[in-house]
């Protein structure tokens, strides 16, 4: 389900001596990368492109000046990309996009904002913050990297679910403010034995029900309309061996009010924005908890508040917000749900652990590399 740690861009690094790719002699593809990037993949990179950065003797002004004027804008330093100006001669010109979280936009991508994009590598699964329909009229190519980070998240949904059923926020903001609190008045449900209700059934809602089932002995349901009946099963033909015990439920509404606690693990389509809303928190439980690694934007935000609020369900953890990255001044909303004891805030960083990201950018330098050497895309979406 995950990428194997010995990775292409490790094997290729140390294996072979083939001069386009080594630190030696001139450099194939020059190529500009703002920062931030795991600085094991900014080094493997040197190793294969002429690298320009800022603060090497170049603004960022003048690294876009040297890619043909070409005019975006960068997500909270988390969008990473790379151009290949024009005046590296005589190869033609690409500019090549590497993303680690952000966005893309149609403004980003026409044509006039980048004339020569060919490529874009996305660090993770999700490729919704890429706008779709601009890709696929100018034929840039879109690829992703399916399960890397799918043990990573999965672990941190579990943090979450933990956090909020131990009531950790609560009890350290409560000490910290030097009030004493008795162990008896902060007793919690915990998590062993619990119905935990989970939307989606990919890598990441796979890892996950694997910790709950064989750590916790909680008992799984899902909501996953277009996954096969055969899925985690012993009778999936693609991995029978992979079953999980679990039940399904043809709908959302009858699924929410069984649960204690539901983690979302569906990609963020028009078909799941706020699909997690008013009417469908008002089934939870008083005592269910919500945790959502997915995409903001699947839970209403305001409707979440409002809930919490009335005490309509006892928690959230939220790793992912409709308008990111989250701040106190984002919005209302976003300053009063990070500052509730019964929420746990996150800035997306279900994926971040040290190794899976720089396996994962090493990864996207690679599949640049062989597509600007005239290799087929690896994992292409579209």
């Amino acid at each position: 389900m995950t990428n194997p740690l010995n990775t292409p861009a490790e094997q290729s690094s140390s294996a072979n001596g083939d001069s386009k790719g080594s630190s030696d002699g001139p450099k194939r593809w020059t190529v500009y990368m703002p920062a931030l990037f795991h600085p094991e993949a900014i080094k493997y990179a040197r190793t294969k492109f002429n690298l320009l950065q800022p603060g090497e003797g170049l603004t960022q002004e003048e690294c876009l000046a040297q890619a043909d004027g070409l005019r975006t804008s960068f997500f909270a330093h988390h969008l990473t990309t790379f151009f290949l100006p024009n005046l590296v001669k005589p190869y033609l010109a690409y500019m090549v996009t590497v993303m680690r979280v952000g966005k893309l936009p149609e403004s980003q991508l026409n044509e006039t904002a980048a004339p020569r994009l060919r490529i874009i590598a996305r660090n993770g699964t999700g490729v919704d913050m890429i706008h779709k329909e601009t890709c696929l009229k100018r034929g840039i190519v879109v690829t992703n990297q399916p399960g890397g980070n799918a043990q990573a998240v999965a672990e941190l949904a579990l943090t979450l679910i933990l956090t909020l059923l131990r009531r950790v926020v609560e009890v350290n903001q409560r000490l910290r403010s030097g009030e004493r609190v008795p162990s008896i008045s902060v007793l919690a449900p915990g998590l062993y034995g619990k119905v935990v209700g989970l939307v989606g059934m990919g890598d990441i809602a796979y890892e996950l029900a694997k910790l709950l089932v064989h750590g916790f002995n909680c008992k799984i349901i899902i909501y996953s309309p277009t996954s096969p009946p055969t899925k985690w099963t012993t009778s999936c033909p693609s991995s029978p061996s992979s079953a999980i015990p679990h039940k399904r439920c043809p709908t959302l509404a009858q699924l929410l009010p069984q649960i204690d606690v539901l983690s979302l693990h569906c990609p963020l389509i028009p078909e799941t924005k706020h699909l997690i809303s008013t009417r469908q928190l008002a089934l939870f439980g008083p005592s269910a908890v919500v945790v959502n690694t997915a995409r903001g934007g699947i839970v209403d935000e305001s409707a979440l508040l409002l809930a919490l609020q009335r005490g309509q369900i006892a928690g959230a953890g939220i790793d992912v917000w409709e308008s990111e990255p989250p701040t106190l001044a984002t919005s209302d909303t976003c300053r009063e749900l990070m500052g509730r004891r019964d929420v746990v805030a996150l800035p997306h960083l279900g994926g971040s652990t040290d190794e899976v990201t720089r396996v994962g950018c090493m990864n996207a330098v690679d599949i640049c590399w062989d597509y600007l050497e005239g290799g087929a895309p690896r994992n292409r979406v579209y």
